[in-house]
């Protein structure tokens, strides 16, 4: 005797529609840290170093679960004791429409100007990224809400990336060439 289960077809359609994969909770693979280790043919970052001076001058990009975030230049100065650790940088938007071919919109294109652009990322800003919108001692005004997608000028670098695993190859503008490496973060060791 042969005994079967039936399931019915409506509930094999219900849970097809469900989304019961577990797929939908990965993110995208662009998001995370990406360290820049190539530009034009150049390695980076870029060490300078003359007996106690040292000197480290690099490129990072950020980008969060949203697909917006970061577009960094640092440096890092060291000179005996004394460390010096300096940013800037520009919002970036990307566009996965394409993925793994990427779209990212750079806002301020700090590449190849003397232009400074300090106070487009990180300064004069609240901790969750927003200006705090005080207007002055004597005011009753509540803080100020950003958008949850930011309303932006049009961007004055874009780039088109490929992603390859943990590399992304970038070009755009007069860019011929930029790689990035995904940043690996370091896990503190117990003790």
């Amino acid at each position: 005797m042969q005994h079967r289960t039936r399931i019915p077809v409506l509930a094999l359609v219900g849970l097809h529609f469900t989304g019961c994969t577990g797929d939908d909770d990965k993110p995208d693979p662009i998001v995370g840290d990406w360290g820049a280790v190539q530009l034009d043919g150049e390695k980076l970052p870029d060490v300078y170093s003359e007996g106690p001076y040292t000197a480290l001058v690099g490129l990072r990009m950020i980008i969060e679960d949203d697909l917006v975030g970061a577009f960094e230049y640092y440096s890092v100065l060291d000179y005996d004791d004394y460390e010096y650790r300096h940013s800037y940088g520009s919002e970036l938007i990307v566009d996965d429409s394409a993925a793994p071919k990427y779209r990212v919109e750079v806002q301020k294109n700090f590449l190849g100007d003397d232009v400074d652009y300090t106070d487009s990322v990180g300064m004069a800003v609240t901790s969750d990224g927003y200006d705090s919108g005080y207007l002055g001692d004597d005011s009753s005004a509540i803080d100020l809400a950003a958008p949850g997608r930011p309303i932006v000028a049009p961007a004055e670098l874009i780039l088109t990336c490929t992603l390859d695993q943990d590399l992304l190859t970038c070009s755009g503008g007069d860019l011929k060439s930029l790689v990035f490496k995904r940043q690996v973060p370091v896990k503190p060791q117990e003790g």
